[in-house]
């Protein structure tokens, strides 16, 4: 009889701790579940700011604008959490009239990773006369670029006379000097370079003339820019 209720009593005792493991088990499974659908929730709403976001570019924008939407479609479009959440790819195209003797931004249609990509290679063309490792007595182009010609002059040791003007000093003592006349190019470069870039970033206005969106979700997925 004793061993009968001892066998009872640990009966009980295992299934009590069934009962428990289990609660525990389905107490776990709930917390996950509730973590997941709040995770999945902020992720929608993630991207749903980022679809606000390029609502604003749905007008007609300068080209500084135009290199902010790429900064914002290269975050969208490497976004883990659009990949897990399966959105498209957002694809951005833009017809640009072109620059006169430049190779960025030239006419025609391209894509805005294109134009990202003019602007990373035209920023560092920019950034090595901004450089002060050169020849010029460890100064940089951009420096002499703002300088006159007869401070250059006096900077590499020439005493042009001080009714010369520009344009001889330019003729009978820089273009004469190899190092000078070198500067004199590569300010002319630096010079061209900040041109296009400031012509393209602040004198190029694109309007939005297409926007497609996901017939499923409503995002969008697609979005075209014309040079006016």
């Amino acid at each position: 009889m004793e061993n009968a209720s001892k066998a009872l009593i640990m009966a009980g005792s295992i299934l009590i701790a069934i009962l428990v493991i289990g609660l525990l088990v389905f107490g776990y499974s709930q917390l996950s579940e509730t973590e997941q659908i709040r995770s999945d929730a902020d992720a929608t709403d993630k991207l749903a700011d980022y679809m606000r976001q390029f609502e604003q570019f749905n007008r007609t924008l300068y080209g500084s604008e135009l290199l902010s939407l790429a900064n914002l479609q290269e975050d969208y479009n490497t976004s883990e959490t659009r990949e897990d959440l399966g959105y498209d790819r957002i694809e951005i195209t833009v017809y640009t009239k072109g620059i006169v003797n430049s190779q960025y931004f030239t006419q025609g249609n391209h894509t805005l990773e294109s134009i990202a990509e003019d602007q990373k290679n035209i920023e560092s063309a920019i950034g090595n006369y901004e450089k002060t490792n050169r020849t010029y007595k460890n100064r940089s182009v951009k420096y002499y670029s703002q300088k006159t010609y007869r401070e250059i002059a006096i900077d590499f040791g020439m005493d042009p006379p001080s009714n010369m003007l520009d344009y001889d000093i330019q003729a009978n003592y820089l273009l004469k000097n190899s190092t000078t006349s070198k500067l004199l190019s590569e300010i002319q470069q630096y010079t061209n370079l900040t041109t296009i870039y400031n012509e393209f970033r602040t004198g190029k206005r694109f309007r939005c003339t297409e926007i497609e969106y996901n017939n499923q979700n409503g995002r969008i997925n697609l979005m075209h820019y014309e040079e006016i």
